[in-house]
C-alpha cells in the first residue's frame, strides 16, 4: 500500500497559512524600515540651503549595521525657502533616495557651491553617513537637463549655454521651479553630478503639532 500525499483541501489550507505568515513578516519589515527612515532626519536651512543631521535607534542583532546602511541609502529632509514652489513648499518634509544618477525632471538635493566647486573639498563619498552629510550645505533643485541632453535655452551662462550644445558627461543643469527667486544654473552654471546627495522620492505627511 502506497502512502498518499495531503488531500487537496489540506494543501490549500497550508498554502493560505504560509501566505498569511509571509504577508505579516513583510508588513513588520516595512514598518521597521519606515520608522528608521523617519528617524534619519536631514534639515534644510535658509533659502534652499541644507544641513543634514541623522540618527536612528534600533536594538537587536544587526541593528547598527542596518542603521548605517539606512543612512547611506535614504534621508529625510525639510525644505526651507520658496525656490521649489509650488511642488515643494517651505516646511515640507521629503524622502530622498541617495543616488548620483538623476534623470531629467527629477528633483535632487545637491551640494551648495558655485557650480564649479573649484578649490573645495572632494565630493562626498556614497558611503558617507549622516554625520558627514551634516557637515555640508545643500540645495534643492530640479534637473532641467542631464548628461547628453540638449542645454535648455538661456538655462546656463555662455559658453555652456550655446545653442545646440549638449550637457557634457558628469554634469547637470539644475533649475528651481520658482524661477523668480531661485539661484541655480542660470547664474551658477553646470553642476557636477558627483555633488548630488540624492533624488526626492515623495513628500512625507506633516508632523503633528501638540
Amino acid at each position: 500500500m502506497t502512502r498518499s500525499g495531503p488531500v487537496p483541501w489540506l494543501r490549500a489550507h497550508r498554502a493560505r497559512v504560509h501566505r498569511a505568515r509571509r504577508a505579516r513578516r513583510t508588513r513588520v519589515c516595512a514598518l521597521v524600515v519606515l520608522s528608521a527612515v523617519a528617524a534619519a532626519v536631514s534639515l534644510l536651512t535658509n533659502a534652499d540651503r541644507a544641513t543634514a543631521a541623522g540618527c536612528a535607534v534600533l536594538t537587536g542583532t544587526g541593528g547598527t549595521a542596518f542603521v548605517l546602511w539606512l543612512s547611506r541609502t535614504w534621508a529625510v529632509v525639510t525644505v526651507r525657502g520658496p525656490s521649489m514652489e509650488p511642488a515643494y513648499r517651505d516646511g515640507d518634509r521629503v524622502l530622498v533616495r541617495r543616488s548620483a544618477s538623476p534623470l531629467q525632471g527629477q528633483v535632487v538635493v545637491v551640494e551648495q557651491g558655485t557650480g564649479r566647486y573649484a578649490g573645495q573639498r572632494r565630493p562626498l563619498s556614497a558611503a558617507a553617513g549622516a554625520v558627514a552629510v551634516a557637515e555640508r550645505a545643500w540645495l534643492v533643485k530640479r534637473v532641467a537637463a542631464a548628461a547628453g541632453d540638449p542645454v535648455p535655452p538661456r538655462a546656463v551662462p555662455a559658453p555652456a549655454g550655446a545653442p545646440g550644445r549638449r550637457v557634457p558627461g558628469g554634469s547637470l543643469v539644475l533649475l528651481g521651479d520658482n524661477t523668480a527667486v531661485s539661484v541655480d544654473s542660470r547664474t551658477l552654471g553646470l553642476f557636477p553630478d558627483d555633488r548630488v546627495l540624492g533624488v526626492v522620492v515623495r513628500t512625507l505627511p506633516a508632523a503633528r503639532r501638540p
